[in-house]
């Protein structure tokens, strides 16, 4: 083993541990993303000793990148989001760290590596697609006065039960008292 295979196998494993330790997909994703979006700040030093530190931090970041790009989209693909606008979303914001990834992967030479993220970034948008053609759609609800979700829960889907959605989907700070315009699934 080398020292970069080592290092290739620590990313990796680093990834599949934060994807492991979520409790669900939906706790990866949110744990993933600073993973698959960090940058290192531009070195200071503009000697040797400055630009050979910014070529392996580069480096090494983009390793950490792409490893945690993989773990990203298997957690992606196995979310399951409530709404049709909530799986695009997820979709076009995990596609768009696969898309930037892709140019500095072309940038530094890594052709194999644009193309393993091309590939990648297909697979996991038809995939989110797919699930997003069988969820519902969002809609937008207007209350003219303020009342609580279990009212609202039951006016939209005869069913107490979604209370806390619906709380959840007005972002109210207070479930007692959800007024004006909000968005709530429309099943």
């Amino acid at each position: 083993m080398t020292l970069l295979t080592d290092l290739a196998a620590a990313m990796q494993d680093l990834a599949g541990r934060v994807q492991a330790l979520a409790l669900d997909p939906a706790d990866a994703i949110r744990l993933l993303i600073p993973l698959a979006s960090y940058h290192p700040a531009e070195a200071v030093a503009q000697d040797a000793l400055g630009t050979a530190m910014a070529q392996v931090e580069a480096a090494s970041s983009a390793l950490g990148r792409r490893a945690a790009l993989a773990a990203l989209a298997r957690a992606a693909a196995a979310a399951e989001p409530p709404s049709y606008e909530e799986a695009i979303a997820l979709r076009d914001r995990i596609c768009g760290l696969l898309d930037a990834e892709m140019v500095v992967a072309s940038d530094a030479g890594a052709d194999r590596s644009a193309n393993a993220l091309r590939g990648l970034r297909a697979a996991l948008a038809r995939r989110l697609s797919e699930k997003a053609g069988n969820l519902p759609r969002l809609r937008t609800v207007e209350a003219v006065t303020a009342q609580p979700a279990l009212v609202h829960a039951y006016r939209l889907y005869e069913d107490l039960e979604r209370a806390d959605e619906v709380a959840a989907y007005a972002a109210a700070e207070d479930p007692n008292f959800i007024g004006g315009t909000f968005r709530v699934r429309g099943d």
